[in-house]
């Protein structure tokens, strides 16, 4: 059986080719922070530089989460990518992503940012575990209203899924179940009271109870 040929592109999926638009993961010198950026040209591939927007940052993760969620980020793209017959990658300086692999990445940057050390194999477990639609719809929500590697770091959606991500036990939750809140516990039915226990009592002047 013939061996299927994989097709070549850069980084975890990016195809120039197709469109100019990816993500990119940059190793900052110096720091050895880790930022993930979004970019809407490629090369020399248009016409008017000033006419094109400029690369959008979106997160910045620290030398040391960076170490904690890389593996398991390649290793999740690497997968899909085989399976579509694509050619798999490594981390580098600076590696491309296509920009759907590179929403969900981002996602993950936004998750883990502050996060306590010891919360983040749940939350790589977490997000490891929904499904790739789920992360694009995140990712365009949060977006959406704090796509900033600064503001709005800590209200509405973003921060929402570092608590998601955080606080869901992986066995008694679904993917799905990340975007939900909650489940209220079974109210339990109040016991009716005898009727006699209802009523009011008084008492009389003899010293006797009556029943109103």
């Amino acid at each position: 059986m013939a061996k299927r040929k994989t097709r070549d592109t850069l980084g975890f999926g990016f195809d120039p080719a197709q469109s100019p638009h990816h993500f990119a993961v940059i190793l900052e010198r110096g720091t050895g922070s880790v930022a993930i950026e979004e970019r809407f040209v490629w090369g020399d591939d248009h016409d008017d530089e000033e006419a094109a927007p400029g690369a959008s940052r979106k997160a910045i993760l620290d030398p040391y989460r960076w170490s904690r969620v890389a593996p398991t980020a390649a290793e999740v793209f690497n997968t899909r990518l085989r399976a579509a017959g694509l050619s798999t990658a490594t981390w580098e300086a600076e590696s491309t992503l296509a920009p759907h692999l590179g929403k969900e990445l981002t996602l993950l940057f936004w998750a883990v940012e502050d996060a306590d050390p010891t919360l983040l194999p749940m939350m790589l477990a977490n997000w490891a575990g929904l499904a790739p639609e789920e992360r694009w719809w995140l990712y365009t929500t949060i977006n959406a209203t704090s796509g900033h590697p600064d503001h709005g770091r800590d209200r509405g959606w973003r921060k929402a899924i570092k608590i998601a991500f955080a606080e869901n036990p992986i066995a008694a939750a679904t993917p799905s179940a990340l975007l939900a809140g909650p489940a209220r516990p079974p109210q339990k039915r109040p016991a009716r009271r005898r009727a006699k226990d209802a009523l009011p009592q008084t008492q009389t002047e003899e010293g006797q109870l009556t029943l109103f």
